[in-house]
């Protein structure tokens, strides 16, 4: 099935596309789906930075995947890191290649870039995701992820010790 995908840079045309695959993504981790100008908006953010690559794998249906990837130096390893922060396949697509063809490409990108390190999160419980990583060479670290979820401008008062 993968000889008829191609895997491309995104283009502010893809925008729908992108739109539906951040839904389905939103979905399957059990978050709220984004609002589509948002969505927008941040597409239209990453084309113009710099560091920042949004993949679309496609064939003639359309947009059957997208990646996004950050390009960044590393202070503490002291080279090139890339995050991949989202990878989303159409439901109807998955096991089909397509993921494998976006990460492909966003780990070449990354060697051109001589990055030694790709960096991407799953959730413990989306163990197909996990699955799915692993299948590619990644390994689960034991790294503790922290997010800051709050009012920036009003944070919380630090608990006590």
């Amino acid at each position: 099935m993968t000889d008829e995908i191609t895997v491309r840079e995104v283009e502010d045309s893809d925008a729908e596309g992108v739109y539906a695959l951040s839904c389905e993504l939103a979905a399957a981790v059990g978050d709220a789906a984004p609002e589509e100008e948002a969505v927008r908006r941040s597409l239209r953010a990453l084309l113009e930075a710099p560091n920042a690559r949004v993949l679309v794998a496609e064939d003639e249906e359309g947009v059957a995947g997208v990646v996004s990837l950050w390009i960044k130096p590393d202070l503490a390893h002291g080279d090139t890191v890339v995050e991949v922060p989202m990878l989303a396949v159409a439901e109807g697509r998955r096991r089909e290649g397509v993921g494998k063809l976006l990460m492909r490409e966003a780990r070449r990108l990354a060697a051109g870039h001589g990055a030694s390190l790709v960096e991407l999160v799953a959730t413990h419980d989306n163990a197909t995701a996990r699955d799915f990583y692993r299948s590619l060479g990644f390994v689960e670290t034991d790294h503790v992820s922290l997010e800051f979820m709050g009012d920036l401008e009003d944070p919380p008062e630090p608990e006590e010790e």
